[in-house]
C-alpha cells in the first residue's frame, strides 16, 4: 500500500539527487522509496560522514519549511481526532 508524504521543492530536488547517485552505484532504477530505505538506513548506522553530506545537502530554509509542515499536520490530526 503507498502513503503520500509531502516535501518542500527544495526537499524533492535533494532527494532526487540522491535518486541519482544511488541508482549510478546500484547500476539499476531507483524510486522515491529507495532513497528514503537508503536515508532511513543510513541514519540507523548512524553512519555520521554520510548524514554529515546528506544534512548539508538541505538548506536550513527547507529544513524550516519542513518542520512547520510537520507542526500543520500534528494540529490536523489532533483537530481530526477531537471530532
Amino acid at each position: 500500500m503507498s502513503e503520500t508524504i509531502r516535501v518542500s521543492k527544495e526537499v524533492k530536488r535533494e532527494l532526487l539527487k540522491i535518486m541519482g547517485e544511488l541508482q549510478i552505484e546500484r547500476g539499476e532504477r531507483v524510486d522515491f522509496n529507495d532513497v528514503i530505505e537508503f536515508l532511513l538506513s543510513c541514519y540507523k548506522r548512524k553512519n555520521p560522514e554520510l548524514l554529515r553530506r546528506l544534512i548539508g545537502m538541505i538548506p536550513n530554509n527547507s529544513m524550516k519549511d519542513l518542520e512547520e509542515e510537520r507542526r500543520r499536520e500534528v494540529e490536523l490530526e489532533k483537530e481530526k481526532h477531537s471530532i
